[in-house]
């Protein structure tokens, strides 16, 4: 590590043991861990696994909560945040996704998809935010909201 001059951080750097796929690491907002995997013709074999980590989900989630949750953000259009959201979204997409990945990021799509009906009962002045929801669904296709998945 000298020779490349790099220095590890003592509370940041642990040894991981990897071997038994009890525990993983988390490095630049994805989860690692080794796991064990069949072939269609039955062989074992083990992998790495990668998923978004815990961190990074909640980074992403109060990004979409920072725009959709102040009241200021009500007098703005669906097609202003969408317009907003979809470069967003589509690197978050890019960065995060793996095969491993798909159930955490249905979650944040259903987030996503959750905050823009809060958002739309609030601005329509309505109780119930899922009754909004099928009509951010069909706004969601007009307007070409692009999803995690």
């Amino acid at each position: 590590m000298e020779r490349l001059e790099l220095t590890l951080h003592p509370t940041k750097t642990r040894i991981v043991g990897l071997w038994t796929g009890e525990e993983g690491f988390d490095f630049l907002g994805m989860h690692h861990r080794k796991t064990k995997a069949e072939t269609s013709k039955g062989q074992v074999y083990y992998t790495t696994q990668q998923w978004l980590c815990r961190k990074a989900e909640e980074r992403i989630r109060e990004g979409v909560k920072e725009r959709l949750a102040p009241p200021g953000m009500r007098r703005l259009s669906f097609e202003e945040h969408v317009e907003y959201l979809n470069p967003k979204i589509q690197g978050w997409r890019n960065y995060y996704y793996t095969a491993y990945s798909q159930r955490k990021m249905a979650k944040l799509d259903w987030y996503i998809r959750q905050r823009f009906a809060k958002w739309y009962a609030k601005k329509h002045k309505r109780r119930r935010w899922l009754s909004s929801l099928r009509e951010v669904k069909s706004l969601s296709i007009q307007y070409g909201l692009k999803t995690l998945l």
